[in-house]
Order: C-alpha cells, then sequence, then structure tokens
C-alpha cells in the first residue's frame, strides 16, 4: 500500500461539498446534515460547514494510505463568488478539520 500526503481539491455549493483527493482522483459528494448555507450565504454557519467537511474526508481516508502531515486543501469551485467574511468561515472550517495550509483557487 502507498501513502499519500492528503492534498484536496475542494468545491462548496448550497448544503453540500465535493473533495477530491488529488494524487488518486478519489472523489466523495457530501450533502449536509445540517444546513450551513443561508438565503444571502454559501458559508452561513461556520460550524456545520466544518461538520459536511469532517464527513466527506472521513469517506476518502476509509481507504488508508494517508499521511496527515501538513495536509492541504485547495478551494476550487463555489456556488458564486466569495466575499472577504466567506472566505474567513471557510478558511477557519478547513483549518478545525486539522488543514494546516488552505489555498483559494477559485477563478472570479
Amino acid at each position: 500500500m502507498s501513502i499519500h500526503r492528503l492534498d484536496l481539491d475542494v468545491a462548496i455549493y448550497r448544503d453540500r461539498v465535493q473533495v477530491t483527493h488529488r494524487p488518486t482522483d478519489t472523489f466523495v459528494d457530501q450533502r449536509a446534515e445540517y444546513p450551513f448555507s443561508t438565503e444571502r450565504s454559501i458559508v452561513g454557519h461556520a460550524r456545520f460547514l466544518e461538520d459536511t467537511m469532517v464527513r466527506a474526508i472521513r469517506k476518502i481516508i476509509a481507504e488508508g494510505g494517508f499521511s496527515l502531515r501538513d495536509p492541504i486543501a485547495r478551494v476550487v469551485r463555489c456556488d458564486g463568488p466569495l466575499a472577504e467574511d466567506e472566505r474567513v468561515i471557510v478558511e477557519y472550517s478547513l483549518r478545525e478539520t486539522g488543514m494546516r495550509q488552505v489555498i483559494f483557487e477559485l477563478e472570479e
């Protein structure tokens, strides 16, 4: 079994996240058990976004063979542009899941 770095692409949609592990192309489409979007914001509730992200990441690492040293998350897609306060929520939520580095690669 080979060991892979936890290197994720993250797409955020209304009450759903999609996470892809870059080295293996393992893909998870995770619906929010607790809605994190509001009428005004795609990421209105940081705690619920974090919960949804944790569920998606657990599915990816369930296969085994991952190094959890310096995990990285790249936010690559989102339903519409993210305001600065929304970026703060996304970064906070991803860091709370254990991501050491959060990079925004959104085309806006």
